[in-house]
């Protein structure tokens, strides 16, 4: 080859036009088979398909099935998808690097828990284990290696979780936050009040300054006019005619929908039991619940104990009224009692994950089937509503095909009998409000001048515009946007002076002053609030945290602010100040403790995330998880 290379040199030539087509686009998109590599660890595009079907799945199941078409952009589930592939990958990589490993009989012992491969309990045998897998389409060794991963991924967590604590302490003073509660009263030196008084303050050289200093504030933004024509779908509606052998057939094909199932009406008196309860409190409060019931089988009235007795906060006044319900929307064990119950009869005791119930039937109904005449218009509306949708889709799509002939707008709208309307100029963050849609609005501002659209589907039918004209972005002229400097530096300076007011008042106060004159000398109404916990709703102003926890740094009787709130600053005057009940603090440490635990857990593999992406390479290929999306 040295001697005949000149002779060869086009040869060699082949060889690096093929690499470069080969290999080159590999090295810049990545492989076609591969979305993410993880301290150099493929995550093979089956993988991110396989899991990105599974979250879409759970979403339909939410969701009855009725997601739109670019719900998989809007709720960004590729990003979502990829990243937990990446963090489970990563935190694999860090488990292996600290030495931790999963042996052969771990992975079995594993399989053999799984309920899919138990019967009665005990594993099925490894030949119909296999076979369930091959059923399912499910490789062996792939999936041996997800059990293996899972395990590893449960060993690194273990190690990880054990060296979060909480101590004795923290628990109380979360159990202290969480339940303690304040009353007050309140009233909000509004700066919104005052904006008449600082108006007259107001100068032009002070307008000036203010543009210029915040000139970038007050840009322009771009802003376009469009002709539009509009299919409108009631329009269309208004010309559709269902007859009569249509409405009856769709009763007929819909008679489960106008099935009413059959309901009761029920009343229970509830003694709630606590998470796992061991068996003296069972037999504790079944001995309580079981004296009531025998005074409601004595003739004592049902509603009357239900007020007094019942834990069930929700109902107890109403004398323990469930309502009428159907079946699934109770405990199993609680509907197949209330269901078998006859009219006035009282059940035993009953056990659910609630407590115990004793259960009383009010009433029945049987299942009925709602009659023709009764829903002849609901399906008269929905077979309209429908046809109509139909055509004016079957309109767009013919329509679509004309701008595709690059057909001239007025010409389009003459011949589909379309109004043709122009807009007013319209910024991308204001929109164009006889046109409600985001996506209108994004294709206008993507769209170039003259150029007719295709037809965009929104609430009141199909709409094809065409931009008439584009005015940019630019930094203005001070009478631009005068009206709304002017309106910016009046509310900038009642802020200041409404400061002012409150701290003064603050310092009236501390001298002795009596809270109701000094709100009565600006004519604002006092408030005040409920007994509320540190994250209640303030009257009027919603969740304003800062001034709620100012409040609880408070005893009763003493006055405190001032507080920034909404357009203001408030002034307050405790009421009271309700400690916590602590003989509820025996039942509810233990949740408290595991929430805590569960958000700090959470917290430590959040950061320790962040350190691992910084530790190891991670790369993804945007344009393969965009393909499989599109």
């Amino acid at each position: 080859m040295r001697r005949n290379v000149r002779k060869l040199s086009w040869v060699l030539w082949l060889v690096i036009v093929a690499f470069i087509a080969f290999y080159i686009p590999d090295l810049i998109r990545g492989p076609s088979n591969i979305v993410a590599r993880v301290d150099g660890e493929p995550i093979y595009i089956a993988d991110f398909q396989q899991a990105l079907q599974q979250q879409t799945a759970y979403y339909q199941s939410v969701s009855g099935g009725n997601l739109p078409d670019d719900f998989l952009q809007q709720m960004q589930i590729r990003e979502i998808v990829l990243e937990s592939l990446i963090r489970d990958r990563l935190i694999l990589a860090a488990a292996r690097d600290q030495g931790l490993s999963v042996g052969a009989r771990e992975v079995q012992a594993r399989i053999m828990e799984y309920p899919t491969f138990q019967e009665d309990g005990v594993f099925i045998g490894p030949d119909r284990y296999k076979q369930i897998l091959q059923v399912n389409g499910i490789s062996f060794e792939d999936f041996e290696r997800q059990v293996h991963n899972e395990v590893l991924f449960e060993k690194f967590t273990e190690l990880v979780s054990n060296g979060v604590t909480v101590t004795n302490r923290e628990i109380e003073d979360a159990y202290q936050r969480a339940n303690e509660q304040a009353q007050f009263d309140f009233f909000v030196v509004s700066s919104a009040g005052l904006e008449p008084e600082v108006s007259e303050l107001l100068t032009d050289a002070g307008v000036r300054m203010l543009f210029e200093e915040n000139i970038f504030e007050y840009q322009v933004p771009e802003r376009r006019r469009v002709s539009f024509a509009v299919i409108e779908t009631e329009a269309i509606r208004e010309s559709v005619k269902v007859d009569e052998q249509e409405l009856q057939t769709a009763y007929a094909a819909s008679i489960e929908e106008f099935t009413i199932p059959e309901e009761v009406r029920a009343r229970h008196i509830l003694f709630r039991l606590p998470p796992e309860p061991d068996e003296e409190t069972i037999a504790e409060t079944s001995s309580v619940a079981q004296e009531i019931l025998s005074k409601i089988r004595n003739g004592a009235d049902f509603s009357t104990l239900a007020e007094e007795n019942s834990d069930d906060t929700a109902t107890a006044a109403s004398g323990g009224d469930l309502g009428w319900f159907r079946r699934g929307r109770m405990t199993p064990e609680f509907e197949e009692v209330a269901f078998s119950l006859e009219i006035d009869e009282t059940s035993d005791i009953v056990q659910t994950s609630f407590g115990l119930h004793i259960i009383r039937l009010d009433g029945s109904r049987p299942e009925q089937v709602r009659p023709f005449e009764e829903v002849r218009s609901q399906l008269d509306q929905r077979i309209t509503f429908e046809r109509s949708e139909e055509i004016a889709d079957q309109r767009a799509e013919e329509l679509r095909v004309e701008v595709l002939r690059r057909t001239n707008f007025e010409d389009l709208a003459a011949q589909f009998g379309l109004e043709l309307r122009a807009s007013t100029l319209f910024s991308q963050l204001e929109g164009f409000s006889e046109v409600l849609s985001p996506e209108f609005t994004r294709q206008v501002f993507l769209a170039g001048r003259d150029r007719v659209s295709e037809p965009i589907r929104f609430g009141n039918g199909h709409v094809i515009f065409r931009v008439d004209e584009i005015v940019e972005s630019h930094e203005p002229e001070l009478a631009e946007v005068e009206d709304a400097v002017r309106s910016d530096l009046i509310s900038e300076l009642a802020e200041e002076r409404a400061a002012e007011v409150a701290d003064e008042f603050a310092a009236r106060l501390e001298q002795g002053e009596g809270f109701d004159v000094l709100a009565a000398e600006i004519a604002a109404p006092i408030q005040s609030t409920e007994l509320i916990q540190r994250d209640g709703v303030v009257p009027d102003l919603g969740r304003q945290s800062a001034l709620v926890l100012a409040a609880f740094d408070h005893a009763p009787g003493e006055v405190g602010g001032p507080v920034k709130v909404d357009r203001g600053y408030a002034l307050f005057r405790v009421t009271a100040h309700v400690q916590p009940d602590w003989g509820e603090y025996a039942t509810q440490g233990d949740v408290l403790r595991n929430e805590m635990l569960n958000q700090r857990r959470s917290g430590l593999f959040e950061s320790l995330v962040r350190e691992l992406r910084e530790q190891y390479t991670v790369v993804t290929y945007e344009d393969v998880t965009a393909s499989i999306i599109s």
